[in-house]
């Protein structure tokens, strides 16, 4: 059986040269620790230490805010490379490492860099990004978590759900309204220390990505000082969605990693297991399975790797980044269904990560916007209006 193919997608030599680098750090160093996170059903800390150890955190951050000096496309590789070992641990990566971190590069005061972002990017201080709630997820303006003034501070009450980091992080940057009515100028995000009176967190069960904090959090007359907004008062529509289209580009990578991953055991299985005297990858329904896998997986990493390389450039890329996660969502599932179902009955065994991977899968649908949400964004952009 001929192994399987990488490394023509168009990249640069030494980002060819990182993810083998990567690669290898991750099987050697992270797979171990997210084996076992994965069975005691918590996030693994200690990966940070790793990271940063190994020269491997915040890599696509500039290296004049502590960060690695690596670009959107660097971030593409190590999410996706990151993600084969283990979605639950590129989740929780995920949302410290962008969600929590990215906003306050680009929107952060020096005295709010100082103090959350360095230590963010030198994994000593856990963040989170508190958007969703019971009522409201792809509707951001349907947000309720209100902020009041009270003197020189503001007082948010509410509540968020399904937030990555929920229970683990030092802080969380809480999306909040400030003005009524549904328009782009009452909504701002506040840089919420989790440790202060009235901020309580639960964890959450979930069917996959067992290594992964997520958490139900209750805000309670939480008192934020004024230097803890984040940009403008009025602002936070704006900055939620300047996060979101990078991030829709990096969490394809997710998508990618599970279905490269589940590729890549499914072949090596096809090439080992026998039946009727020869193996099963030598029988046309399997073979032509993993070969039409073989054809989307490439076909998704190049259309991620065009939607980064506009975004670098410049360009409006909204369109582009939604098709890159819907399609990388899509094909998530997929890989992963088939490769369980062609391990036969072994796949269906809890010991073959094919069946954490099927678990994992399906949250690639529903993150950084649900699949639907991307159809829609991309209608739009072809002048349709659903």
């Amino acid at each position: 059986m001929v192994s399987a193919p990488g490394g023509h997608w168009g990249l640069e030599p030494e980002l060819e040269e990182f993810r083998r680098h990567f690669r290898r750090f991750v099987r050697d160093r992270l797979a171990p620790l997210a084996e076992r996170a994965e069975r005691e059903h918590r996030f693994p800390q200690e990966v940070y230490a790793a990271l940063r150890e190994g020269g491997f955190l915040a890599v696509n951050y500039p290296a004049d805010v502590g960060g690695g000096g690596g670009d959107l496309l660097t971030g593409c590789v190590f999410y996706e490379e990151l993600t084969r070992a283990s979605a639950g641990v590129s989740a929780g990566v995920f949302a410290h490492q962008h969600l929590a971190a990215g906003p306050l590069l680009r929107f952060g005061t020096d005295a709010q860099r100082r103090e959350f972002l360095a230590p963010a990017l030198r994994g000593e201080r856990i963040g989170a990004f508190g958007l969703t709630e019971p009522d409201a997820g792809s509707d951001i303006r349907g947000i309720r978590t209100t902020a009041r003034r009270a003197g020189d501070d503001w007082l948010l009450n509410g509540s968020k759900l399904y937030i990555t980091n929920g229970a683990i992080a030092d802080f969380m940057l809480v999306a909040a309204r400030t003005g009524e009515g549904r328009s782009g100028d009452v909504l701002t995000v506040f840089i919420v220390e989790t440790g202060v009176p009235g901020v309580v967190a639960r964890d959450l069960e979930k069917v996959g990505n067992h290594s992964s904090s997520t958490a139900f959090v209750a805000l309670e007359d939480v008192r934020v000082p004024s230097h803890r907004v984040l940009g403008a008062i009025g602002q936070g529509l704006t900055q939620l969605k300047a996060t979101l289209v990078e991030g829709r580009i990096l969490v394809a990578n997710r998508g990618l990693g599970i279905a490269q991953e589940a590729y890549e055991l499914v072949l090596q299985y096809a090439g080992e297991r026998r039946a009727f005297g020869r193996t099963i990858g030598s029988f046309q329904a399997v073979a032509f399975k993993i070969a039409d896998m073989a054809a989307r997986i490439d076909a998704v990493r190049l259309m991620i790797y065009r939607a980064a390389r506009l975004k670098m450039a410049g360009h409006d890329c909204a369109r582009e980044a939604s098709m890159a996660k819907y399609l990388a969502s899509e094909l998530a599932v997929r890989v992963s269904a088939d490769a369980l179902l062609l391990h036969g009955g072994a796949g269906y065994m809890e010991e073959m990560k094919v069946a954490r991977l099927y678990r994992d899968a399906p949250e690639a649908w529903i993150g950084e916007g649900t699949n639907e949400i991307q159809l829609g964004v991309i209608a739009r952009s072809l002048g349709l209006s659903p």
